[in-house]
This record gives C-alpha cells, sequence and structure tokens, in this order.
C-alpha cells in the first residue's frame, strides 16, 4: 500500500543483507524520462501498468541479488504478483489502513497519482478501498508481515536472519 514504508524498510534490508536495492517507480522514472505523476497524466495508468510490467519483467531477469521496492498496485496488475514469487521472495508489509491514513495526512498526496484528488476528509475511506481492491494479490506473498512499521523493522530483522542462516547452509 502506498506510504507501507517498502522504500524505507527495502533500503534497510537490501542493507543488512549486502545487496543491492531497486526502487521500481524509480526506474520507471529514468527509462520513461518522466515523473510518475507526468506518466499517470499525460499517458494514463493503462500506458504507466504496461511500462511498470516490462520494467519489472527486466529487472527480473538480472542473474544478481537485490532488493526491490514496487509500487504498491504493481503486484495487482498483469501476473506482476506471479513472476515476483517465481524469481525470488515477495513480502507483503501489511501495515494498518489507520496508520497509513495518519502518515499521508502528514505527508500529502500529491506525488500519489491515484490519490492525489482525494479529498482530505475522503483519504481514510480511499485507502480502505483500495486496500479491499489489492489485499487478494498481497495475500499471495511468501511472507506477510502484520504489524505496526516498529514491529515490521523487528520482523524483518528475523527474516533477514533466517536467510543468512539459509546462505550459510547452502555454502
Amino acid at each position: 500500500m502506498p506510504a507501507s514504508g517498502k522504500s524505507t524498510l527495502g533500503r534497510m534490508l537490501a542493507a543488512q543483507l549486502g545487496t543491492t536495492f531497486i526502487d521500481l517507480d524509480k526506474e520507471i522514472v529514468k527509462e520513461e524520462g518522466l515523473e510518475i505523476t507526468e506518466i499517470f497524466s499525460s499517458k494514463g495508468e493503462k500506458y504507466f501498468r504496461e511500462l511498470e510490467r516490462r520494467c519489472l519483467a527486466g529487472l527480473l531477469n538480472r542473474n544478481e541479488g537485490y532488493v526491490l521496492a514496487t509500487g504498491g498496485g504493481a503486484p495487482c496488475f498483469f501476473d506482476n504478483m506471479e513472476q515476483m514469487n517465481n524469481h525470488g521472495t515477495t513480502i507483503f508489509i501489511n501495515v494498518p489502513v489507520e496508520d497509513l491514513h495518519n502518515k499521508l495526512k502528514k505527508k500529502g498526496t500529491q506525488k500519489r497519482p491515484l490519490l492525489k484528488d482525494v479529498q482530505r476528509d475522503d483519504l481514510y475511506t480511499a485507502l480502505q478501498n483500495k486496500f479491499l481492491e489489492r489485499k487478494k494479490y498481497y495475500d499471495q506473498s511468501k511472507i506477510c508481515v502484520d504489524q505496526d512499521l516498529g514491529e515490521v523493522v523487528n520482523r524483518l530483522n528475523q527474516i533477514i536472519f533466517a536467510i543468512k542462516r539459509l546462505e550459510e547452509k547452502s555454502n
């Protein structure tokens, strides 16, 4: 979901694993030469989702390890979630909608194309509806973390420890 901490936690996870962090939205911006909001406004969501799919497919075919943060909608289109699961370990950061709402009220929604026109009083309902639409895709993740952000960090540290142990056993 938007504002769930995907990029922040992804950077932390990559640092702990000693690997590269990649933000899918930043890769899309590099490829297209436009900000995400500009792509949505000038070319539409359909174009963006196809571009997102193409960039994701290119990243999934890389041979080296990395941690990837996708946009919140990426798992919900085409066969993206299936492809991500086939190529790596997916993690759903299930932050309560109320926490997302509070964070977005402070930070604003102008850089979030699907929320930028939502009135402040309607933000909670919009987030709740988006969560309900997307949950069936998010639930396909290999790992679901169902806590507040502080607990997510603790859980990620446990996951990192488990991954490192598995790597040690395979060497």
